[in-house]
């Protein structure tokens, strides 16, 4: 939290409306020593005076002592990482309970607020199935508050992008559809906003930066590959050839460009998406061997910590994680991760499949 700034505040109060210490400590009936102490930070008035301050200045308390609940980005990632491991391990309630106190706590630190309905995001499919529809709505309110209040223009972007996702969850589809054709709208400049940034670091010789921004271009659009043939076999599911074509293309894509390791979780998704083909239609062997490879990718994931981490060709992709809010850890707790992998391997899609496969699957996590 940010230090009182009361000294300052005071201090530019009084020469921005033209007033002398010696008027001001006439004003709140305190000696001229008094309104020179507090300017220079040696001492606070009591809360009677604080308030008559207020009220001369025409501001708040708030504004008044500086006072503006603020974490920073390190603070922000030990709360998040800290309750998502309680989530992991405590009863949903108590930790959801902690986590709205410090909602309240820290109501205007807008980048708290869009984690936290990162947090419960991830997490609400832990509570119970009456809490669910609840908790949903409480992520909603803190997105509105977000964009309706603060001045970050790409936090107030992620936060209608965040709302829109929960809408999802919610069935709201219509909604999502206005929201999101908006934002992915492909005749947007802000399309061409990477490619502008690399050269324009280029051309300023700025080598460094324009190779770690081509990296992390590079990582973004190998993972909107990969969830773009997720999306492509969901459409095409019932069109066997198509989708093992895709399926073949992205198997070359996967092993050329070592996909798996700075894609883990995308990649994992991948295998699952083409089990499901292809336990749909009846190729069990092909959907046992994808299951086998989903699981292995989730296991190493655990082994290595969940954590994102770049290769050899993309070697300036570990600044970016670590700079991101959250760091580079995963956004869930590894045990909720694990559960989630166990859940998926319950799908009855795969009922086709032995007990015996079935079993050696799942001991591959």
């Amino acid at each position: 939290m940010n230090n009182l700034n009361f000294a300052d505040n005071v201090s530019q109060l009084r020469r921005a409306r033209g007033i002398t210490q010696e008027t001001l400590a006439d004003f709140v009936g305190v000696t001229k020593a008094s309104v020179s102490k507090w300017e220079t930070g040696q001492s606070l008035p009591d809360i009677a005076t604080l308030l008559l301050l207020a009220a001369y200045y025409d501001v708040t308390l708030d504004e008044l002592l500086g006072y503006r609940p603020e974490l920073s980005g390190e603070q922000i990632r030990k709360l998040y990482h800290g309750l998502a491991e309680d989530f992991a391990k405590k009863p949903f309630e108590k930790v959801f309970a902690r986590s709205q106190e410090l909602v309240k706590s820290y109501y205007s630190c807008y980048r708290f607020l869009l984690q936290i309905a990162l947090l419960w995001l991830n997490h609400y499919m832990l509570a119970a199935p009456e809490r669910q529809v609840q908790v949903l709505e409480e992520i909603v309110n803190l997105c509105v508050r977000i964009y309706e209040n603060s001045v970050d223009n790409g936090l107030c972007s992620d936060a209608i992008v965040l709302e829109a996702l929960v809408k999802q969850q919610q069935g709201k589809y219509a909604d999502v559809i206005a929201t999101m054709e908006e934002v992915c709208n492909p005749y947007r400049f802000a399309r061409n906003a990477d490619s502008l940034l690399f050269q324009a670091y280029m051309q300023a010789g700025e080598v460094e930066k324009a190779d770690a921004r081509m990296q992390l271009y590079i990582f973004e659009a190998a993972l909107a590959m990969l969830n773009g043939v997720g999306n492509y076999l969901l459409v095409h599911g019932r069109e066997l050839e198509k989708c093992e074509q895709m399926i073949a293309r992205t198997d070359a894509m996967l092993e050329q460009g070592s996909l798996e390791q700075i894609h883990p979780n995308a990649a994992a998704q991948f295998h699952y998406n083409a089990a499901t083909i292809y336990c749909t239609h009846g190729k069990l062997a092909e959907g046992a061997a994808r299951l086998r490879r989903f699981a292995q990718i989730i296991r190493r994931m655990k082994e290595n910590g969940m954590r994102l981490c770049g290769d050899v060709l993309l070697d300036r992709l570990d600044e970016w994680f670590e700079g991101n809010e959250l760091g580079a850890k995963a956004v869930r707790d590894s045990a909720v991760i694990m559960d989630s992998a166990q859940q998926a391997l319950e799908n009855p899609v795969f009922s086709c499949l032995s007990p015996q496969e079935r079993k050696e699957i799942l001991a591959e996590l």
